[in-house]
C-alpha cells in the first residue's frame, strides 16, 4: 500500500514538472516575451534564453520516467549511442557553453535578432543544449551512460557554470555591445548600457551564482538523505542480526 502511494506521488510530481515546463516554454517562445525581447528590451531576450536553457530543461527531464527512457533506448540503438556520446559531461558542458558564447557574439546576435526564423531556431538550440547539459545532473539516462556521483555532479556544475558567469560579468561591466537593425518590423534598436547591464546581471547572478548555489544545495541535500537512508538500512540489518542471534541463543537454551 505504501509503495503504491509513493509511486502515485512520484507520478503526480512528474506531471506537475511537465506542466510547469510546458508553461515556461510557452512563455519563452510566444508573445509577448518573444516580440518584446526581440524588438524592445535586450534584458527580456536574456530572460527568454534563461528560461529555455536553465529552467524548462530540468523540469522536462524530471517529468520523464527513467523506465520509459530505458525502454526507448533499447528500441533505438542508434539514438542510444548518440545520447551516450552527448551525455559525456565534458561534451555536454562544451555544447551548452559554446551555444551561449556563439550567439552572444555581436555579429551573430545581429543576425539572430534581425530574422525571426533564425531567432526561433536559436531558441530551440537553447532548449536542446539545456536538455543535454541537465541530463548528467538529473540522472535520467540509463546507468551505463556515464553516471555521476554527487561529488562529480558538483564538479561538473561548477566548471560548466564558470563560462556563463564570465560572459554575464563581461556584459555587465562592458560598454554597450549591441545595435540591431530589423526589417520586420522596420526599426533600429540600440541596447542601452542599463539594459545590457541588467541582462548581464541576469546571466551572471541568476543564471550563474544562484543556479550554482541552488543546485549544489539540492545535490548536497540528496547526499545527506542518501547517507541517512544508508545508515537506517545498516541499523535495520544490525538489528535483524541481533534478533536472529538472540533467537538462536534462546533455542540453544
Amino acid at each position: 500500500m505504501q509503495a503504491q502511494t509513493e509511486k502515485k506521488d512520484v507520478s503526480t510530481a512528474r506531471i506537475v514538472a511537465l506542466i510547469l515546463a510546458l508553461v515556461l516554454v510557452i512563455i519563452a517562445f510566444f508573445i509577448p516575451m518573444d516580440i518584446f525581447g526581440m524588438y524592445h528590451m535586450f534584458s527580456v531576450h536574456m530572460i527568454q534564453h534563461l528560461l529555455l536553457s536553465l529552467a524548462a530543461p530540468p523540469l522536462i527531464l524530471l517529468g520523464i520516467a527513467p523506465e520509459s527512457v530505458a525502454r526507448f533506448f533499447e528500441q533505438h540503438r542508434t539514438l542510444a549511442r548518440s545520447a551516450s556520446f552527448l551525455s559525456i559531461p565534458f561534451v555536454a558542458s562544451i555544447l551548452f557553453n559554446a551555444n551561449i558564447w556563439i550567439w552572444h557574439a555581436p555579429v551573430l546576435m545581429q543576425v539572430m535578432m534581425s530574422n525571426a526564423l533564425i531567432h526561433n531556431l536559436v531558441n530551440l538550440l537553447y532548449l536542446l543544449t539545456g536538455l543535454i547539459f541537465w541530463a548528467p545532473l538529473v540522472g535520467l539516462l540509463p546507468a551505463d551512460m556515464h553516471p555521476l556521483t554527487i561529488g562529480k555532479k558538483l564538479v561538473y556544475l561548477f566548471f560548466s557554470d564558470m563560462p556563463m558567469m564570465l560572459i554575464g560579468a563581461g556584459m555587465t561591466f562592458s560598454a554597450p555591445l549591441y545595435t540591431f537593425t530589423m526589417t520586420n518590423p522596420s526599426m533600429h534598436m540600440v541596447v542601452t548600457a542599463e539594459d545590457q547591464q541588467l541582462a548581464g546581471l541576469l546571466m551572471w547572478v541568476v543564471g550563474g551564482v544562484f543556479l550554482l548555489v541552488l543546485v549544489s544545495s539540492i545535490l548536497f541535500l540528496r547526499w545527506m538523505l542518501q547517507q541517512e537512508k544508508k545508515q537506517q538500512e545498516e541499523d535495520l540489518e544490525l538489528a535483524q542480526e541481533e534478533e536472529m542471534e538472540n533467537e538462536y541463543t534462546s533455542t540453544r537454551k
